[in-house]
């Protein structure tokens, strides 16, 4: 039987020989004489489920930023096509919602880039072990 705090302690533990570079077979050779295979499953468990959240919540981070560079080149095209408008003489009429359509469109995906960005760099990655994609293959230890 295995207390929630050791638990705790033997997942951190897990979660840095996995940033050490080790694979799941050598973590697992590392905790087998110490721990029982049920606890060791689990624990091997939440690493993989913590290593995929990250690495989504990386993916959502760099698409985030890529929105944000999106929306700043199409503001920077709509103040070409304004500056090339204003200077012809014929911001006026069509040529002004034109203008200005582009810019508000890049104004919104810009900073719903930025919005996205400022709250996913700020999400701690949480380990919850009631959202276990394939939950009946894996079964908390008993205590």
């Amino acid at each position: 039987m295995i207390e929630e705090k050791q638990l705790d302690e033997k997942l951190q533990e897990a979660l840095r020989l996995h940033e050490e570079g080790k694979s799941y077979n050598e973590i697992r050779e590392y905790f087998s004489g110490e721990l029982e295979e049920d606890t060791i499953k689990y624990i091997i468990r939440l690493v993989d489920e913590f290593v995929l959240e990250e690495s989504r919540v990386k993916a959502e981070i760099q698409k985030a930023i890529h929105k944000m560079y999106f929306g700043m080149a199409v503001l920077a095209v709509s103040f070409l096509l304004i500056a090339k408008f204003y200077a012809e003489g014929s911001l006026v009429g069509i040529y002004l919602m034109l203008a200005c359509l582009p810019l508000f469109f890049g104004l919104y995906v810009a900073w719903n880039g930025y919005k996205s960005r400022k709250t996913l760099g700020s999400k701690d990655i949480e380990i919850d072990d009631t959202k276990f994609r394939l939950k009946h293959r894996v079964r908390r230890p008993s205590r």
